[in-house]
């Protein structure tokens, strides 16, 4: 039975292009192994995944924990193919994902 937590989650996950397969292994990075099948149950509200769990997919879905489960407000735009190659690049390669993390936080210090 779907609730907003599952719409949001699925909502996330499809938006940023993102496979079941690739949020398990995040998920393994962040010592939460769990199954591309409890993804899939998250996804269809048959089971609500515990707020430590929702805070670490909102990591990787780079969005807060109060749009997950509440009302916040989220702005979507579609991603454009260059950004989507970017965002393909940037999961795969730890080299170009240390150098983009040094900018931002080169960026954030300047602020």
């Amino acid at each position: 039975m779907e609730n907003i937590i599952s719409l949001r989650l699925k909502s996330l996950r499809k938006n940023l292009c993102l496979s079941t397969s690739k949020v398990v292994k995040e998920l393994k990075k962040a010592n939460y192994p769990y199954s591309e099948q409890s993804i899939y149950k998250w996804e269809s509200g048959d089971i609500v995944p515990s707020i430590k769990i929702i805070k670490i997919l909102a990591k990787i879905y780079n969005c807060s924990i109060s749009y997950i489960v509440d009302n916040e407000a989220y702005e979507y735009r579609r991603v454009t193919s260059i950004e989507s190659y970017y965002l393909k690049v940037y999961r795969s390669d730890f080299l170009f994902r240390s150098i983009i993390t040094l900018i931002i936080k080169k960026l954030e210090r300047d602020r």
